[in-house]
């Protein structure tokens, strides 16, 4: 009997195009028996599965994450947002931005992480459900190389879904000008380096499946640079 394939949809890594092209690839169906999705509500640790991951730079992926929970709650105030997660609104008003939020994490005086903040940063969906949140529970011989089907690199969209599932997502809509001048304008060097550090798991789960040769040299530095040093 064929396999399944678990794919663990890392949220705001262009997890819902790899979906939905999942249910269009000649490749899985010839494969596998069946696929289904890990999402929010964690992994299935499996080892009678393979694996399909998509990742994402951590930095890039925390700022996506946070402006799209922002745009939800407070610009378009959708109902089944608002008060989907206890306290989410009104951290996200509060601080504004990740930036506002990034620098605040760890104390000027001592350089000791701000406890508080971090609370905060974890009532944020999908920074609460961070990369190691995903990754963590099958990087403890759960996944090898011979069960890992693939891993799709946001950054590479387009061209890891074509190689790895035969269908491309076509038509992209690539990050414009404007969000582009938001990200710099809003992470400054102290709030870059303070989610480097705050993000650390996030860095060592990547690094992880590079080592077990999950991913090129070529994808795993452009995964460890945030966008505005490439």
């Amino acid at each position: 009997m064929s396999r399944q394939l678990q794919f663990v949809h890392i949220g705001k890594c262009g997890g819902s195009t790899v979906n939905s092209l999942l249910r269009q690839s000649p490749l899985i169906s010839q494969r596998y028996s069946s696929f289904f999705e890990s999402h929010i509500n964690g992994v299935n640790p499996d080892l009678g599965c393979d694996y399909l991951f998509c990742i994402r730079n951590p930095i890039d992926r925390a700022f996506s994450g946070f402006e799209w929970r922002r745009k939800l709650i407070l610009i378009d105030q959708i109902p089944g947002q608002v008060c989907r997660f206890p306290g989410e609104a009104e951290v996200l008003s509060r601080y504004g931005s990740l930036g506002e939020i990034a620098r605040r994490l760890y104390r000027a005086s001592d350089g000791r992480l701000d406890q508080a903040v971090a609370r905060d940063y974890g009532l944020i969906h999908h920074l609460r459900e961070s990369i190691a949140f995903y990754l963590e529970p099958l990087l403890n011989g759960v996944v090898c190389p011979e069960n890992v089907f693939g891993v799709v690199c946001q950054e590479f969209l387009q061209e890891d879904c074509l190689r790895i599932l035969g269908v491309a997502p076509g038509e992209l809509r690539e990050r414009s000008n404007d969000s582009r001048r938001s990200i710099e304008h809003d992470l400054d060097a102290v709030a870059v380096k303070n989610l480097r550090r705050f993000l650390v798991k996030d860095y060592q789960c990547l690094t992880a499946l590079w080592s077990l040769g999950c991913l090129s040299d070529r994808r795993y530095w452009n995964l460890m640079r945030f966008s505005d040093e490439i």
